[in-house]
């Protein structure tokens, strides 16, 4: 269990890093986290642990810890309650090894990958659930190695609006699959679609990620095995 949640992690934490060189942050990665001491773009934490046995003290030590600082306990093994943080969301790990059944997508969707920062901008548009979100991820993404950023239609017309929508981060022999989104159901509804679509850009190599509520069982109904759980601190 503990190796996938570090591979997991990792993979989580490097998707991060990529996100934050978009803003040309100065980020530190090694075996005990990956942190960065200046404020990270909305819905991206400061740090996210990759040991278990990381203290409170050595954790705050690399970030910037005024209000609005957060973590992401990979292992949900801190307790920064005495310092004044709070947990904003409980979640669990994810895993899907390429063998178990994904049930066909109902409805089913027709996926592609965004290629230029056009159909990026494009992809954002659909993902924000306010205006201002759509700047959260910059066009640039799409050049990142390893970085795959799939779009959704009900048809497979060239103009047909983006419905759903995810982002797949191969890093290794492991493939990250997040910022899903749905926009004719829930986003959780959305995971086998997903799947089965990440499946066509990386193969048999497992995927992995994140979810917290609703969003826990359908992964799972979708084949993903909840590995462990995962906590994301708030100043």
């Amino acid at each position: 269990m503990t190796d996938r949640i570090l591979i997991a992690a990792h993979n989580n934490a490097l998707w991060c890093d990529a996100v934050c060189r978009t803003y040309r942050l100065r980020t530190t990665i090694d075996d005990r986290a990956w942190s960065v001491q200046s404020r990270t773009p909305p819905y991206y934490p400061d740090a996210v642990t990759l040991s278990p046995d990381l203290d409170e003290l050595e954790l705050l030590g690399r970030i910037d810890g005024s209000d609005g600082a957060s973590v992401k306990d990979s292992w949900s093994a801190l307790d920064l309650t005495g310092d004044d943080f709070a947990r904003l969301v409980a979640g669990q790990w994810l895993w899907h090894d390429g063998t178990r059944h994904v049930p066909a997508p109902e409805p089913a969707l027709v996926w592609r990958q965004a290629h230029t920062h056009e159909d990026m901008m494009a992809w954002t548009a659909a993902w924000a659930d306010e205006p201002d979100a759509a700047s959260i991820l910059h066009p640039s993404l799409v050049d990142e190695p390893g970085v795959h950023v799939l779009a959704a239609s009900a048809t497979g017309a060239p103009d047909a609006p983006i419905v759903a929508g995810c982002i797949v981060n191969v890093t290794g022999d492991v493939a990250g699959l997040g910022n899903l989104f749905s926009r004719s159901g829930t986003a959780g509804s959305a995971w086998g679609s997903a799947v089965t679509a990440a499946r066509e850009v990386v193969g048999g190599i497992p995927i992995v990620g994140w979810e917290a509520g609703d969003s826990i069982a359908a992964a799972v109904a979708a084949g993903c095995e909840a590995i462990g759980p995962v906590t994301v601190w708030v100043r």
